[in-house]
């Protein structure tokens, strides 16, 4: 069962690299676009040969991992759509600075209403995850332009939504710790600078996704 799920993983990351490179078209202002194809995946040395093997390999590790801390079918498979979500978004803001509405309004749609037909959570919480996280990261976009861009307040939404409160302030927080801790490598390193700018939404994304994997009852308690 370990193997079928791994592989399942190994192909839900293939269509997401493949998405990666379809889904942009849907932007307000697409940017320029490789063709899609498989045959661009796998050969390396062109384009983002080592983030598509990168997020094959998170993909999987992902399935294994959910499904084995997750034992409910409904569960599983929310928790399933939501990191490949995530993990969609990543590898797309990563490739082209993007946080494309086409992925956050179904997400967070389909969330919510996960909430309210399978989990049976206290939905006040849900509500005040979402609305709280979107608050925090609007005001830090407004008092500060040019840092987060409306993409990635409308990612910590979903995230608030995912999780509710408390639990969405630890998937932020893990997130945040990311991002600087990768801000202060490229210092340290010499490769940036204080005023080097960075997609924000990986390291969203990268919060969500472990505090996901590291205890599925943040979202499914």
């Amino acid at each position: 069962m370990l193997i079928v799920t791994i592989l399942a993983g190994l192909l839900a990351g293939v269509i997401l690299n493949l998405a990666s490179d379809y889904l942009p078209r849907f932007a307000a202002e697409p940017p320029s676009l490789p063709p899609v194809s498989l045959r661009r995946l796998f050969t390396p040395g062109v384009g983002w040969f080592r983030l598509h093997l990168a997020i094959m390999a998170t993909s999987a590790v992902g399935f294994a991992l959910l499904g084995y801390l997750i034992p409910s079918t409904p569960d599983l498979l929310l928790a399933l759509l939501v990191y490949l979500a995530l993990l969609l978004i990543t590898v797309i803001d990563i490739k082209y600075r993007l946080v494309l509405n086409i992925i956050t309004y179904p997400a967070v749609v389909l969330v919510l209403l996960a909430h309210l037909l399978l989990l049976r959570q206290n939905i006040a919480s849900i509500l005040v995850g979402g609305v709280l996280a979107f608050a925090i990261f609007f005001l830090t976009a407004w008092l500060k332009p040019g840092q987060l861009g409306m993409g990635d307040v409308k990612l910590a939404a979903l995230i608030g939504f995912v999780f509710g409160f408390p639990g969405v302030l630890w998937a932020l927080i893990v997130g945040a710790g990311c991002g600087g801790l990768a801000a202060a490598v490229l210092i340290a390193s010499r490769r940036g600078t204080l005023q080097t700018t960075m997609p924000y939404a990986p390291f969203l994304c990268l919060g969500a996704m472990i505090a996901l994997l590291y205890n599925p009852l943040l979202m499914l308690r």
